[in-house]
């Protein structure tokens, strides 16, 4: 296991242009306390119990609603920095192939390696590295589908998938590109943009874009996830106001307006790293921990271009006691959670995988984002929209008890405020109770029906959005 390190300072990832023409910091994400990594790793072992012991579900695959809000002035659709649909589209696929560990120039890696093994496969031995990494480190792959939002929290639909526009104009907001510093920048878009524009973090993955000044130089920054039981959560984790991940609109997908060496999409893919859990490679610290053991040691951050030739900066961390050197092997550049430009970054690794998992099944505001999804997104073909907010219905309300005296408490756990029909009939069909619940969120309703005969009726259940569900409740 590598390094224990205690980090407790405000990180900014600072990333340079090779060329030297700008500053640009490919992250500015705030580094977690102590506490949540002491926190985050025990339930990353907790995690690893569970999967040893089959207590974890086989092949579950967690579909993520992601809404992009596009911050603009006044500028036309397609117009900068008001992207077209196909720029934020494209950002969804590299997504998908990224986490998926198939993205752009992942086919590179296997090339590095001599004899048949991996690259890495010196210091895999040296750490007795298990599989998948016997041949050498593995490209990781999380069973996750980034997918774009389909309704809004007020249940109306979007008019292009996954795309929220907000004219800053409109709304009397300041051009987040007018602010000069990191700090003038992060705090406008932390403090006025997002709380107003923010949807639902328990419900969805909000991923703010905007323009911003060159003299900030960002590229993106994310909040970490958090736990209901954690106390003293540190500035690095989200609130329900600031949740997210915000990334420069030239840094997002693959096509558009983009910046040279920032084109591949890769930004938003090192950020939600982090919005699932993981640290930087050299752990904010020289040779530091990222908690990773098949991530070897990195003295700082890497910023190069691609072409890049591995092995690459060997020997920048030694062993100590019983942590391994970097010497043969070097530093893993390409992995998501460093800097260099977007072409020469492709890969997490197995135990960066665990992490995230742990964060998508432990984190109040990860854990959520699948069941969600059920009713945000856009169904598949072949399934109706109807049928999918059913589905969703059933995931958000239950009634109780059943068998009843007559007593009926009805739980709800809605993205937004929302109107609910209760109607309960006989088994003749005819309705014997209608009540219409307003601005339901997360509440539970009562209801005193003792009046009603011993007997089988059906209570149904109807959303504003008109899905509706039916459940037999037996009185006794």
């Amino acid at each position: 296991m590598k390094k224990n390190l205690t980090i407790l300072l405000f990180v900014f990832c600072g990333f340079f242009y090779a060329n030297a023409q700008s500053n640009l910091k490919r992250c500015s994400s705030e580094t977690p306390s102590a506490e949540w990594d002491e926190w985050f790793n025990a339930k990353v072992e907790e995690f690893k119990l569970a999967q040893q012991n089959g207590r974890t579900k086989a092949n579950t695959t967690y579909v993520i609603p992601v809404v992009f809000h596009v911050i603009y002035g006044t500028q036309n659709i397609g117009t900068y920095p008001n992207l077209s649909k196909a720029q934020v589209t494209s950002q969804i696929q590299i997504l998908n192939d990224d986490f998926q560990g198939k993205g752009y120039n992942s086919n590179q890696y296997a090339t590095m390696g001599t004899g048949g093994k991996l690259p890495f496969y010196n210091y895999a031995v040296a750490n007795n590295l298990p599989a998948p990494n016997n041949n050498g480190v593995a490209i990781g792959s999380l069973s996750i589908e980034f997918k774009p939002v389909w309704v809004k929290p007020n249940g109306d639909t979007l008019t292009e998938l996954g795309i929220d526009r907000i004219s800053y104009s409109s709304k009397s907001w300041s051009n987040p590109a007018s602010f000069t510093s990191a700090t003038q920048f992060k705090n406008y878009m932390d403090n006025t943009i997002k709380p107003a524009s923010i949807w639902d973090p328990t419900k969805y993955l909000n991923v703010w874009v905007t323009d911003c000044d060159q003299n900030v130089s960002l590229l993106g920054y994310s909040t970490f996830p958090s736990g209901t039981t954690l106390t003293g959560l540190g500035s690095g984790t989200g609130t329900s106001n600031t949740d997210g991940t915000w990334i420069w609109a030239q840094a997002c997908g693959n096509v558009g307006t983009l910046t040279a060496g920032y084109n591949k999409g890769r930004t938003l893919t090192h950020e939600l790293g982090h919005f699932l859990g993981l640290r930087h490679t050299w752990g904010d610290s020289n040779c530091g921990t990222d908690y990773c053991n098949d991530v070897p040691p990195s003295q700082t951050a890497n910023y190069n271009a691609w072409p890049i030739t591995y092995p690459f900066n060997t020997s920048t961390c030694t062993a100590t006691g019983l942590y391994k050197s970097n010497a043969t092997d070097g530093e893993m550049f390409m992995n998501f959670m460093d800097y260099c430009e977007d072409a020469a970054m492709w890969m997490f690794t197995n135990d960066q995988v665990t992490r995230m998992n742990t964060a998508l099944t432990q984190s109040t505001n990860r854990k959520n984002l699948t069941a969600s999804s059920l009713l945000v997104c856009k169904p598949d073909v072949g399934a109706s929209a109807q049928t999918i907010a059913k589905q969703y219905l059933k995931t958000v309300t239950n009634v109780y008890p059943n068998p009843t005296n007559g007593l009926i408490n009805i739980s709800t756990d809605f993205a937004s405020n929302t109107n609910l029909k209760v109607e309960v009939r006989n088994v003749v069909g005819q309705t014997v109770f209608t009540s219409i619940a307003k601005s339901v969120s997360s509440n539970v309703l009562q209801y005193d029906l003792s009046s009603l005969n011993k007997g089988i009726y059906f209570i149904t259940l109807t959303s504003e959005n008109g899905s509706a569900i039916t459940q037999k409740i037996i009185f006794e």
